[in-house]
């Protein structure tokens, strides 16, 4: 109904031929996700990294053009997580919803090159931004996705088009 009196919860399998989801534009996983010091705090738009020093989990990224790199934090610049998958109780059912596809506003870095809609973007060594790639080479298998909105100059956010490669 256009009106739901509660909520629908079923134990069990669901099949449909269309699910749209209308309360967001992302598909994420909840993560616990390590900060690398208490004035970097994971936040929508962070991007995060695989952490080789905890099973499971993931890490504020910190360096440019890291291949751990696993998403995105959703729900920052108002756009939040449209699916949220997990499994309550085990090892992956994290806190923090990752963006793993979909689109979501990133911190971006674009210090060293402005960043143009269309522009692959990578981890950046400014704690928890993308940036433009720009060495193609480096950026294989350390590509989060592409720049759908441009940044000039400086921080700020980016909306991209997640699409880890």
């Amino acid at each position: 109904t256009a009106v739901p009196s509660a909520k629908l919860t079923v134990a069990g399998r669901t099949k449909t031929q269309v699910l749209e989801i209308t309360g967001g534009a992302d598909i994420s996983e909840g993560f616990d996700i390590r900060a690398p010091g208490p004035a970097i705090r994971p936040l929508p738009g962070t991007v995060v990294s695989i952490d080789p020093e905890s099973h499971g989990a993931l890490k504020v990224s910190q360096e440019q053009y890291d291949r751990k790199v696993a998403g995105i934090i959703s729900g920052a610049g108002g756009v939040k997580t449209g699916m949220l998958m997990g499994q309550q109780g085990s090892m992956v059912d994290g806190r923090n919803p990752v963006a793993l596809t979909g689109r979501v506003y990133c911190h971006a870095d674009a210090s060293r090159s402005p960043i143009q809609p269309g522009d692959l973007l990578t981890t950046s060594d400014t704690p928890g931004h993308a940036m433009k790639v720009t060495d193609y080479e480096k950026a294989q298998g350390a590509i989060i996705g592409k720049a759908m909105t441009a940044l000039a100059k400086g921080t700020g956010l980016v909306l991209v088009l997640v699409s880890l490669q």
